[in-house]
């Protein structure tokens, strides 16, 4: 089943203050904006502080309604915004065969353990930021070089929405 006739799934997991909540709320809101047909957003939102590892949830639908508003369990997309969560065994179980894991590192990642079949992108996005001054108070905001490597594979973005 293509990604046109689907639920596709994305995990996002990142570090307290490292913006991933707002990444999903921003591809949820782009990708309704783009004229698909259901999308949501889902944050953990809990007693996490900065720093704290945490997750944020979004499916998208070109042509189905989203009837559930749990978590992801079987993600088509892993954006990980922070390497070290790689050594957070929960995190790493859920990385299945066929995942795209998109990783925010500046270096190559440890493959081990991990599935043969799956496909990893590495972005340098805390350098991106750094580079072209993108921070606020806490560190980079690293949510919007890590959804512009994420949308090149679901293909609904184009520049104007990141405007707005």
């Amino acid at each position: 089943m293509s990604d046109e006739e689907k639920i596709v799934e994305i995990s996002m997991h990142c570090r307290g203050g490292q913006t991933c909540i707002t990444a999903s709320q921003l591809l949820a809101e782009m990708a309704f904006e783009k004229d698909f047909k259901d999308t949501i957003a889902i944050p953990i939102i809990g007693a996490e502080r900065r720093g704290a590892p945490i997750q944020a949830f979004t499916k998208v639908s070109r042509s189905k309604t989203i009837k559930t508003y749990d978590s992801v369990v079987n993600p088509d997309y892993i954006l990980l915004f922070d390497i070290s969560l790689l050594e957070i065994p929960r995190i790493r179980d859920t990385i299945k065969g066929g995942v795209i894991l998109i990783v925010n590192s500046p270096n190559p990642i440890d493959m081990k353990g991990l599935p043969e079949d799956i496909r990893i992108f590495i972005v340098d996005a805390t350098g991106i930021c750094i580079k072209r001054d993108f921070m606020h108070a806490s560190g980079p905001i690293l949510n919007i070089p890590m959804l512009e490597l994420l949308v090149k594979f679901l293909d609904f973005m184009i520049l104007k929405q990141w405007k707005k």
